[in-house]
């Protein structure tokens, strides 16, 4: 379709009225935080309870705000990137189409990616070409089929199109349809899988090379001196296992063919958001077996922090300096345990209530460590100059708690995924039930032990 005047005067008045409401939460969170810090300056070292409730719901409320800014801004930038893939498309240019075709397409590729891994053929090297028409007359034909009594009730044409998204055990692949908002919800819900490196992979498991070691030195030789052997760098392997997770809730057929609303999808979200917290929770406290390694289930290394110091299956545990509290030392001391290596990726994982703490700390200048971001530049908020990544599944401030993470997710921590949500329909083994048989593969593990610290809540 052709922007004419009226659509662009639409969308300028749009974006002005985005700008308006922006620069009014944003102010609005700046006059809190200032009240905030005028009230914590004010009251000095000894603040008695209403007072400190009264700093909570400041807190609460401007870290609130300060999401919803990131929020939104996140949004547009996602709206404008899929304005520019459209306007890149070979023939569009003073014209403007949606982007349905271009959500097709990868659809279609997706699809055709997930069979391959789903059979076991999806290697490195494999070429995957996407069949549009062939996937349009599957998802098209995904709902009657999920609704339908038998095999035998369905048309012949659905029947051939469902054929298409078969595996060899009879299990079949949500289309995009239904799916896509399964795998948002699992993105959604786990910051750390945002974080840290993810790769897709076409068997059991994933197999990583280690190479932490160096080659020796033998010292300085003369013009004549006959040099000795010197030791050799050895290399080492990490593996992560693709574990299964699954759900298989049971709805009747008459709730299939009389409900009003759209139970698939409903039963659908209704996994997605389950399984996406279920492995949000593993990447964290996964205890390794049948499920991912959980980044705090590591016991804290022998001896305390040197120059090229290193144990293999332990992360470094730097104290708070407080039997139940964070204090501005112990962010400092974090901060700096880590190699400048990876603190140019490094970000801090913490609970919402924890921010709240951060919030009101102080440095020995009565400077605040917390800084808001840069609503503008879609910058995030920081500690010390390093991103602040809220984060649910790390656990809340108590005594001997690791309440704080630091570190290079995208090299202290791998996620592979084995394949997307497959589903298997059963409408036979528990009638009148028909049973939607939900499995996903995923592990997860620490593959760099030296590119991530924990803040243990200890005196």
């Amino acid at each position: 379709m052709t922007i004419t005047a009226q659509v662009a005067e639409q969308i300028t008045a749009d974006i002005k009225k985005f700008g308006d409401d922006v620069k009014a939460l944003n102010d609005n969170t700046q006059r809190e935080l200032k009240a905030m810090r005028d009230e914590i300056d004010a009251a000095g070292k000894k603040i008695d309870p209403l007072v400190a409730e009264k700093l909570d719901k400041y807190a609460a409320s401007v870290e609130t705000k300060h999401l919803a800014l990131e929020k939104g801004l996140q949004a547009v930038n996602d709206n404008v990137e899929k304005v520019e893939a459209v306007l890149k498309r070979p023939g569009v240019s003073a014209g403007w189409a949606g982007d349905e075709s271009v959500a097709d397409a990868k659809a279609a590729f997706e699809f055709a990616k997930a069979k391959l891994a789903n059979a076991g053929k999806l290697g490195i090297n494999t070429k995957i070409e996407a069949d549009e028409e062939a996937y349009a007359a599957y998802a098209e034909s995904f709902a009657p089929y999920m609704r339908a009594r038998s095999d035998a009730a369905m048309p012949a044409s659905v029947q051939a199109a469902m054929q298409t998204g078969s595996d060899p055990d009879g299990g079949y692949l949500v289309p995009k349809t239904v799916s896509s908002r399964i795998i948002t919800r699992i993105f959604e819900t786990s910051n750390l899988r945002a974080l840290a490196t993810v790769e897709t992979i076409g068997g059991k498991e994933l197999e990583i090379p280690r190479d932490e070691g160096e080659f020796g030195f033998g010292g300085w030789v003369g013009e004549t001196t006959a040099p000795s052997e010197t030791t050799t760098s050895q290399v080492g392997v990490s593996k992560i296992f693709a574990h299964e997770m699954f759900a298989e809730p049971r709805v009747t057929q008459n709730m299939l063919e009389d409900a009003g609303l759209d139970i698939e999808a409903w039963v659908a979200n209704k996994v997605g958001d389950k399984m996406g917290r279920i492995e949000a929770t593993a990447f964290f406290t996964g205890t390794g077996v049948n499920q991912p390694r959980g980044l705090l289930s590591y016991a804290n290394w022998a001896t305390s922090s040197a120059d090229g110091h290193l144990e293999n299956g332990k992360i470094e545990q730097i104290v708070s300096g407080g039997a139940t509290t964070i204090t501005a030392d112990a962010l400092y001391n974090l901060a700096f345990s880590l190699k400048d290596y990876y603190t140019q990726n490094a970000n801090f994982l913490m609970k919402r209530l924890t921010v709240r703490d951060v919030m009101k700390l102080k440095d020995g200048q009565g400077n605040y460590l917390w800084q808001m971001g840069d609503i503008k530049g879609g910058q995030p908020a920081t500690i010390l100059g390093f991103p602040v990544q809220r984060c649910e599944d790390m656990p809340t401030v108590a005594a001997s708690s690791l309440s704080v993470a630091f570190g290079d997710f995208k090299s202290a921590y791998t996620i592979v995924d084995r394949l997307g949500l497959t589903l298997l329909r059963d409408n036979l083994t528990a009638k009148p039930y028909v049973k939607f048989y939900n499995r996903r593969r995923v592990g997860g593990d620490v593959t760099n032990f030296e590119a991530v610290k924990l803040l243990l809540t200890s005196a």
